[in-house]
């Protein structure tokens, strides 16, 4: 998974991680590309053995006693009585004699050997089917309820969440297990203020306010931008905003025409995606954090912020609210006028910012330890009782 899945790699990375803690039991990790962030987790901890997606180079009588096959196949099958063959996911059980299957995103892998976990990050498209397209929800609709009730069992990060599913999908509310992930040993922990580099490449040299997320149409970013309008007929164009995070369709169809349209290009910034170095040193740089989505299942740049201690305030839907902890760094995310107030008391009063911090400080300790590879050690345990 790319940087363009945003907080579904992050999960998996940190799930990882928390894992590498458990040196009671053993993990055969599925991974099918070298993300240097998961291979280095994989080389340090011995408990964690990759499995490769992709195997190895066949050897050419393998690939040549193939092709024999599938070109006896027909007259074969008429005289013999042939076996389908295993499914790769129950191959790989048997061979490493795995006992649950844990993935760490919106899908089930099954086998017929061992129990399953299904993790739901959010059921958007319930809430805001505008911003799918109508096979994107047949799909959702479709494949959700498969794994939903397929799954022994379901994680989620909030409660919010498993209110959905057992609202929308019927479930019975033992199957859902809440954890929050400890956010403990994230990306940005082995950097310091040494590392943090000058932002010339980008084209930055000036104070700036930083939104990094995805261009998804839920994000808000065209909100963003109304408030940057309404700043701007203030006269207020010192603000500045710069925006990192891979750019979907939505931002050349709608946010580029509308920055375009009403001169905004001297207030904002779309850096696209950096490396790790350079988003720890646009975090460390910036005056301060604004999270403006409208939906979220938990925002990791809100989380971020709060852990590098970056004055930050949000929108108050789903588990935003809860994450910050104080409303008074809260704003109605569909109210350009409310943004755009929140941003100048980011922007201009110190005493703000250093109240944030101070705020940021009392969240910290709760997000870092959130008992969660306890919580999902017992959750293995129960699905092994189950029959």
């Amino acid at each position: 998974m790319g940087q363009d899945m945003g907080g579904v790699r992050q999960y998996a990375v940190t799930l990882l991680k928390m894992l590498s803690k458990d040196a009671e039991n053993t993990y055969y990790v599925f991974h099918e590309s070298n993300d240097p962030e998961v291979m280095a987790v994989l080389e340090s901890n011995p408990q964690l053995k990759l499995v490769k997606a992709k195997p190895d180079k066949e050897d050419v009588w393998t690939i040549y006693w193939k092709k024999i096959k599938r070109r006896l196949l027909p007259y074969y099958s008429k005289v013999f009585v042939t076996h389908p063959e295993k499914d790769p996911i129950d191959k790989i059980c048997e061979k490493y004699q795995i006992d649950i299957i844990h993935c760490p995103y919106q899908y089930l892998a099954q086998s017929k050997t061992a129990k399953s976990i299904c993790t739901m990050h959010d059921v958007q498209e319930l809430h805001f089917p505008q911003y799918f397209t109508p096979d994107d929800r047949a799909y959702r609709a479709t494949y959700y309820l498969k794994y939903i009730n397929n799954a022994d069992k379901i994680i989620v990060s909030y409660q919010h969440i498993k209110n959905d599913i057992i609202k929308y999908f019927y479930t019975a509310p033992e199957k859902i297990t809440v954890c929050l992930l400890d956010m403990g040993n994230l990306w940005f922990d082995k950097y310091t203020n040494d590392d943090i580099e000058p932002l010339d490449t980008l084209g930055i040299d000036y104070k700036f306010v930083l939104y990094p997320a995805n261009t998804w149409e839920h994000k808000n970013h065209q909100k963003l931008m109304e408030a940057l309008l309404l700043l701007k007929e203030q006269g207020l164009t010192d603000i500045k905003l710069v925006c990192s995070g891979h750019q979907t369709p939505y931002f050349e169809a709608q946010i580029k025409p509308f920055i375009d349209k009403y001169g905004l290009n001297s207030q904002v910034n779309f850096v696209g995606v950096v490396d790790e170095k350079l988003l720890y040193s646009l975090y460390k740089t910036c005056l301060g954090v604004v999270v403006p989505t409208i939906y979220e299942a938990g925002s990791f740049p809100l989380v971020e912020s709060i852990l590098l201690d970056i004055p930050v305030i949000c929108s108050g839907v789903t588990s935003l609210p809860e994450t910050i902890g104080d409303s008074n760094f809260v704003f109605d995310p569909m109210d350009a006028l409310a943004i755009s107030n929140k941003l100048q008391q980011l922007w201009n009063d110190e005493t703000f910012r250093e109240r944030s911090m101070e705020n940021n400080k009392k969240q910290a300790g709760r997000l870092r330890n959130t008992n969660a590879l306890n919580t999902v050690k017992t959750l293995y345990s129960s699905i092994n009782a189950l029959n």
